[in-house]
Formats: structure tokens, sequence, C-alpha cells
């Protein structure tokens, strides 16, 4: 038997949004990103990210929320995990850092569904 989830989607206009300082990257070019990786595994080993889809309904067709870094890419919510956090907690901690009021009275309840994938990028190349 095969049983699939059930996606809800909510029309775009149940959200309002704001808006936060810019984050820029800690990056000038990709080389240095990923150098920046190679040195932080060296001291730190393996670590985890997390990342979340954030479905929208708009003109009756889901969308996916992404985030603006800086003026040239579009990224999914996320980041790094703290040693010893689990993905859960830490995906829910990303979301309300990225995406919340900057008021701590308004932390939002986060609703974690499945998990839709796993990957690595083993040798620090620029493509996964």
């Amino acid at each position: 038997m095969v049983t699939s989830a059930v996606v809800n989607t909510y029309p775009l206009s149940s959200y309002t949004f704001g808006t936060k300082d810019p984050k820029m990257e800690k990056d000038t070019s990709v080389a240095d990103r990923l150098a920046r990786m190679k040195l932080n595994y060296m001291k730190e080993g393996m670590r985890t990210s997390v990342e979340g889809i954030l479905l929208v309904q708009e003109h009756n067709h889901p969308h996916i929320l992404l985030l603006q870094i800086g003026n040239t890419f579009c990224k999914l919510p996320g980041g790094r995990l703290k040693p010893g956090e689990n993905e859960i907690e830490g995906l829910k901690r990303k979301l309300s850092s990225k995406l919340a009021a900057n008021s701590t009275g308004l932390q939002p309840d986060w609703q974690i569904g499945e998990c839709a994938a796993i990957w690595w990028r083993p040798n620090f190349e620029t493509i996964m």
C-alpha cells in the first residue's frame, strides 16, 4: 500500500512580511567560500546543515519561498547546526533567526514536516 503525505498550501496573502537588515555574504567569491569551509572542516570536523522548504500558494500554484542573499542569488532558509543540536530544533532556530520578527515576544511555532533529502559535499567542490 502506497501512502502519500498531504501538503497544505496557504495563499501568500495569509502571510505578513517585514524587512530585516540585509545579511551580506561572508566571502567575496566562491573560491573564498570553499576555502573558508575547508578551514572550518579542519578545525571542527563534519558539520550538519539544515534548510527548510516553505510552500505558499500564489495565482493558484504552489511557490517556494526563498531568501535573497545580497544582490546575487537566492537560497532556502537554514544554515549550520550547533554541535549536538538536532535537525528539527536547529531548523526552528534558523527559521526564527532568518524569518521571524525581531521581537522576542512574537516567536512563531514552526511546524516541521518530513525530511525531503539528505546530501553531502565531501570535497568542498562548487558542484553538488
